[in-house]
């Protein structure tokens, strides 16, 4: 194995060129944790001890989390535009999964309107305003068993499916709150990377499952069109599909390209997956149905606006809770128990991404106050008749990663790691998704094929910074062939392979578990309580598995790399002469030339020579 040297992300400190207003906010900030300091919150000691601490905590800094956002003027549009696109076309893709697995009771409309009330809650009222909620897969799944079992059940049928609901998130809603006021948000310490990335990367598999089934169903539509057209809808909407994944992945790499200004590049990079949708959403129009036919080709989104009859509907949902027969409502205790869990795991977790260390945040954390403010988003959902929201992944890190260095000289490398904690830009962000609620002309024009192939974008870009992938990865990697330069993170030297190989398959085998177990009909509604089952897992089973020393390193928060001072000996030199379009067998291409490389002295003179001949 080469000799590495290893390198830590480290936070970095705050820096020396920020402006008085920051000093104060964080003066205020440190000082309400001194405070604090010796206030230690346990679960189920202190009623409700950790809501007033966050309170305490978050509440004198509340204006100036306005004011902050307000001071950087035009710039807090980019980080708020930024995620809007990161929020609404997932909405768009959950609503249009929604309504194929609901039969229409719950589309897009739904899901813009609640994503946007959840949105402007946790903007204004929110304790950690970072935080981005939205409705996420899990909840979607959830949301079909609930729908199968009614559909199934003549005491409820289709008819009460969505009063039904509400009961759920009634009672779904009692239960975060005893959460909330026992300080069960405690237990998020024992949230570690094992069960944080296995629950990423089921998501991922959710994500490619839902585009499967939805492009699979591309074959048989428009149900009213002879089956050669159904035929061509199908193949035209995989090719969509696929050429938006390739291309978003193409436009966010533009930073990395040499065309262009740096600031058209970042722009392009930023915006990637939103230009491809509109690229591909032009190109859809390629391929059209015959002029006299009363479908099209390919299948668009279909979308009424918020005041539509179908929609309006919903609004009545509270009226019709009586009409659920008592024995129902005591069974939604199932699924609302199925629920917190989710949400307890879930919610969480995209909060503590949201203000991981790496971030250097200085104003504090509201786990306690937050999960008692998603207590109350869901209740009023429920009785609106609306699909519950949660804190969403990856939009949440996403959306303080977008804030570093807002409003300050980015080329300033300690500036430009500093994050604009405020209010305004999660508030811009839901009031967009609100516009959205009259803009179904607009959602109307976009393919079916472009939501499908965005769920598989979003699996693919939830690789990245994922150990567990990584670590998959590792069963067919040659060590040997790196070269000096390259780098591979640190627990591939510093772990035993049979401990890494082993550690990777105890956690293959529990994302199977979890995944297996939403194949398994009415009774996948479960899938939530494994995924809880995961943290006790490996709090008291890993640690008898495994030395300390190597849990220490692959399962920890901490990316550290190394960096290959010297070649593997299985590094194949063979083509290094020519240009990277270089293929595996040896090079062979019509565009493909030797290099020639000049040293810097040679090309000055040259550079001179050229000069003085004009």
């Amino acid at each position: 194995m080469p000799r590495a040297k290893e390198h830590a992300h480290e936070s970095s400190a705050f820096p020396v060129g920020s402006s008085m207003a920051d000093t104060k906010q964080v003066s205020v900030a440190v000082a309400s944790d001194d405070a604090d300091a010796e206030e230690q919150i346990r679960c189920f000691v202190g009623l409700g001890a950790g809501i007033a601490k966050d309170v305490r905590r978050r509440w004198p800094l509340y204006v100036d989390d306005w004011k902050v956002g307000m001071s950087v003027g035009v710039h807090i549009f980019a980080p708020a535009t930024y995620i809007f696109f990161a929020s609404v076309l997932p909405a768009l893709a959950f609503g249009e999964q929604f309504r194929d697995e609901t039969l229409g009771l719950f589309s897009i409309p739904h899901i813009l309107c609640a994503t946007a009330i959840a949105g402007v809650l946790q903007s204004v009222f929110g304790g950690q305003p970072l935080l981005i909620v939205g409705v996420a897969e899990p909840i979607v799944l959830v949301y079909y068993y609930i729908f199968k079992y009614c559909e199934s059940t003549d005491a409820i049928g289709v008819e009460l499916f969505r009063p039904f609901c509400a009961w759920v998130l009634i009672l779904t809603a009692l239960m975060h709150f005893i959460l909330a006021l026992v300080n069960a948000s405690e237990y998020i310490h024992a949230f570690t990377r094992f069960s944080g990335e296995t629950f990423g990367t089921l998501i991922a598999l959710l994500f490619f499952q839902a585009a499967v089934k939805g492009l699979k169903q591309e074959f048989e539509e428009p149900h009213d069109a002879p089956i050669g057209y159904r035929t061509v809808n199908g193949v035209w909407s995989v090719f969509l599909a696929l050429a938006l994944v390739l291309l978003a992945v193409f436009l966010m790499g533009a930073r990395s390209w040499h065309v262009g200004t740096r600031t058209l590049r970042n722009f392009v990079a930023d915006y990637g997956a939103t230009i491809a949708v509109v690229i591909i959403t032009g190109v859809s129009y390629a391929v059209s149905a015959p002029s006299d036919a009363s479908w099209s080709i390919p299948t668009r989104v279909e979308c009424v606006q918020i005041y539509d009859k179908t929609v309006t509907g919903t609004w009545k949902t509270a009226g019709s809770l009586g009409d659920v027969p008592g024995a129902q409502v005591g069974v939604a205790i199932v699924p609302a128990l199925i629920i917190t869990v989710l949400f307890f795991f879930d919610h969480n977790v995209s909060a503590q991404l949201a203000q991981t260390e790496d971030f250097d945040l200085k104003k504090p954390p509201a786990y306690h106050y937050d999960f008692m403010l998603q207590g109350v988003n869901t209740l009023l959902l429920g009785l609106l008749g609306l699909p519950p929201t949660n804190g969403v992944l990856p939009q949440a890190p996403m959306h303080t990663r977008s804030l570093m260095g807002v409003g300050r000289d980015r080329s300033d490398k300690d500036a430009s790691s500093v994050v604009l904690e405020q209010r305004v830009s999660n508030f811009i962000q839901s009031s967009l998704i609100a516009v959205m609620l009259f803009a179904s002309p607009l959602v109307k024009l976009l393919p079916r094929a472009v939501l499908w192939g965005y769920f598989i974008f979003m699996a693919i870009e939830s690789f990245p910074g994922n150990q567990f992938i990584h670590r998959v990865t590792l069963f067919v990697t040659d060590l040997t062939a790196f070269r000096a330069g390259e780098t591979q993170p640190a627990y591939v030297e510093l772990v035993p392979k049979e401990d890494t190989y082993k550690f990777t398959l105890v956690q293959l085998f529990a994302l199977g578990s979890v995944y297996a177990v939403t194949w398994a009909g009415v009774y996948g509604i479960a899938f939530p309580l494994l995924i809880m089952a995961l943290v006790p897992l490996r709090q008291y089973g890993l640690i008898k598995m495994f030395p300390a020393s190597s849990l220490r390193h692959l399962d920890s928060a901490e990316d550290v790399e190394e960096v290959f001072e010297e070649e593997g000996r299985g590094v194949e030199h063979r083509n290094d002469a020519l240009s990277k379009q270089a293929s595996e067998l040896g090079g062979a291409g019509a565009f493909v030339q030797t290099m020639h490389p000049v040293p810097e002295g040679e090309m000055k003179r040259q550079k001179q020579a050229a000069a003085a001949e004009k």
